[in-house]
């Protein structure tokens, strides 16, 4: 954090910088449309407080992406899910209350970004719920199919908050349900 003296008034600082940053990228989907300067306009606040708060838009980026999967990777439902069915459950659930904002994510240039980070976690994740799971017999290449899926479905949901997928997040939701009963089937044989 860049203020030093981080009280109450510093908090709502950064949450207004943060919340008119959502808000432009909303507008101009590009972070590299999004200036300090009109960022600081439409916040009411100075180009010097802003510089208090951050060190430029990208660190406002930064801190926005942080934060949003600080929250799904913090989720104590998620951390504590042990089986393949309840992971997905929470990994939608937690999708569908964020929808607006994975939506503003992924219309930004900077989708790469935010995505790389999603999969390294989700797929370690599902990566480790099939190592301890006991039944899977057949482990060739299994970490290659969970990242192939997972990448996959990513790639579809970015399509899907573009407005350019003919699936919602729903189908998604189902087709992975789906895809995991058929892993299982397949790896415990």
């Amino acid at each position: 954090m860049k203020v030093q003296n981080a009280n109450n008034s510093s908090f709502k600082t950064r949450k207004l910088i943060k919340d008119t940053f959502s808000e432009m990228l909303s507008e101009k989907k590009e972070i590299n449309k999004i200036t300090v300067s009109e960022l600081a306009k439409r916040a009411n606040i100075s180009r010097a407080t802003f510089y208090a708060h951050f060190d430029d838009i990208y660190a406002v980026a930064e801190e926005f992406k942080a934060e949003l999967f600080d929250a799904l990777f913090s989720n104590e439902e998620l951390g504590s899910a042990d089986d393949f069915e309840q992971f997905f459950e929470v990994i939608f659930s937690f999708m569908k209350k964020h929808s607006e904002m994975y939506k503003i994510l992924c219309r930004s240039d900077a989708t790469l970004l935010y995505a790389s980070r999603f999969i390294v976690l989700v797929c370690n994740k599902f990566l480790q719920l099939a190592c301890n799971d006991t039944r899977i017999k057949n482990r060739d290449n299994i970490e290659l199919e969970i990242r192939v899926f997972f990448e996959g479905c990513l790639f579809e949901y970015v399509k899907y908050c573009r407005s350019q997928s003919a699936f919602t997040l729903d189908d998604l939701h189902a087709y992975a349900k789906k895809w995991c009963r058929k892993f299982l089937k397949e790896r415990c044989a």
